[in-house]
């Protein structure tokens, strides 16, 4: 009797008083080991916008580790953007990169210590092998004019859209890593792409997320249908078609010639450092690999996603395909569009912005972790705690936004027709850890969508257009949908 009167007092001192006792800001009273689980919810800033309501700009949820959520415009400005380097560190899932890549490589979840050597290599060298080029804006024109040749001979046929972009994006992408062609209709993008999809139910599913608080839980997979050794299965073979692809640069590599991809800029600092007779560091093979699978991730998914949300919010918004179909014929014609004539098209960066507002392309942001202690809004934290930057949640949150829910190219025009960027929309996330592919992201999604609304009308396949409603996973996209795709002459 004692003892249940013991462990009943416990649950209801853990229910009331953990956080203040860890010093943590106040949240939604965690259960033992579960923590908040019971209360989750796929449409994660709904929950999060309702709990900030209730417990301010800063609380903490237990999923089932405790972490301290940020869902703030200001916050996140004063915090995160102005002291980047005290929240550069990140919490990384320690237990899913030992499956995936053997340990905390890459470039989304390396160990911290190499974070600052890695991201600066990175966007050099991305920057230097031609990221942001006129070249390779070149490349994403050739591939926007393949998919709108392809759509021209769709003829009365419902389309899905997504397949064309994807090999679009994909190859794009594949180029930046490895400088390397493929064909449009490769099957080696789409195989890769089917691999990292297939993982997507073992990353988000409770069993991985209860593995990174209880990692003797691996011991007992056999329990739970084995999802560990599958999820291994599925990673070594997805890892293989990058070391496959590091194969074919390996053999064409010279190091005195100026690196033309990712991969060859790679190659170079680890020979140059073999010959200065420096460790090689972090600039090893494991490294290497996981930092492909890294930009492949941060370079596919999120455009994709965009690119498609463009179209659904097209065809259910005729008046704004009218409206950017008429500005792009005034202002540019007939002639290709290039990403400088992006300054001229008002209504196309407000089109653009308010598909970022809505699009949300991660349900739940990556996770920071403290690198020295600090103070939150008036709360201390100390280092090492778990911080969530939900930087979406201000996309959605009323106080920020009239009528949230509501697509309005027109909020980001002012009264003189100008188009005005919004600081709190930040789709790439915020601070030092914010996407390494921002630039390229955003080059592809306003030329693809440019080319395409000016050469194609999307209407719907039936009288009523099709819902715009979302499928969460690890990633945020639009539900699979169909329309009709008619050539503008």
């Amino acid at each position: 009797m004692f003892i249940v009167v013991l462990l009943l007092a416990f649950i209801v001192v853990y229910y009331f008083g953990v956080n203040r006792i860890l010093g943590l800001p106040p949240g939604p009273p965690p259960l033992p080991l579960i923590g908040n689980m019971l209360s989750f919810d796929w449409e994660i800033d709904k929950m999060l916008l309702a709990w900030k309501a209730k417990y301010g700009r800063v609380f903490t949820v237990w999923m089932p580790f405790p972490m301290v959520v940020i869902g703030d415009h200001k916050v996140l400005q004063e915090h995160l953007v102005k002291d980047g380097d005290v929240f550069l560190g990140r919490k990384n899932p320690e237990q899913v990169m030992d499956i995936t890549f053997g340990g905390l490589y890459g470039l989304g979840f390396e160990d911290n210590s190499m974070v600052k050597e890695q991201r600066k290599f990175a966007l050099r060298s991305l920057h230097e092998s031609g990221m942001g080029s006129v070249a390779l804006e070149e490349i994403v024109h050739h591939f926007a004019e393949e998919i709108v040749a392809r759509w021209r001979k769709t003829g009365d046929s419902a389309v899905d859209v997504t397949e064309n972009i994807m090999r679009a994006v994909g190859n794009i992408v594949w180029y930046v890593i490895f400088g390397i062609t493929l064909e449009f209709d490769n099957t080696v993008l789409v195989k890769y792409r089917q691999l990292q999809q297939d993982m997507l139910p073992y990353l988000g599913g409770p069993f991985i997320m209860f593995l990174e608080t209880f990692p003797v839980l691996r011991k007992f997979e056999f329990l739970f249908g084995s999802p560990v050794s599958k999820l291994r299965a599925i990673s070594t073979e997805s890892n293989n078609y990058l070391k496959e692809a590091i194969a074919t640069v390996e053999k064409s590599f010279n190091a005195d010639d100026k690196p033309s991809c990712y991969i060859e800029a790679f190659l170079a600092e680890s020979k140059k450092r073999e010959e200065q007779g420096i460790e090689k560091g972090n600039y090893n093979y494991d490294q290497m690999v996981a930092s492909a699978a890294s930009l492949w991730g941060a370079g596919l998914e999120t455009t994709v996603s965009i690119v498609r949300l463009c179209i659904l919010e097209l065809v259910n918004h005729p008046d704004a395909q009218r409206k950017l179909q008429k500005e792009i014929d005034e202002v540019i014609g007939k002639r290709r569009i290039r990403h400088a004539d992006l300054k001229q098209l008002p209504y196309i960066s407000a089109f653009v912005e308010e598909v970022f507002r809505v699009g949300n392309v991660l349900p739940i942001n990556f996770l920071r972790q403290t690198m020295q202690d600090t103070e939150v809004d008036g709360w201390p934290i100390r280092a090492g705690t778990t911080i969530l930057p939900q930087f979406s949640m201000v996309h959605s949150d009323p106080a920020e936004f009239e009528r949230p829910d509501f697509f309005c190219p027109e909020r980001h025009i002012n009264e003189e027709g100008q188009f005005v960027k919004d600081p709190r929309i930040t789709p790439f996330s915020v601070g030092k850890r914010s996407c390494l592919g921002e630039t390229l992201a955003k080059m592809e999604i306003f030329v693809m969508l440019a080319a395409f609304v000016q050469n194609c009308n999307f209407v719907p396949v039936n009288k009523v257009p099709p819902a715009i409603e979302f499928v969460n996973t690890f990633g945020r996209a639009a539900a699979p949908f169909l329309v009709k795709i008619q050539p503008r002459n």
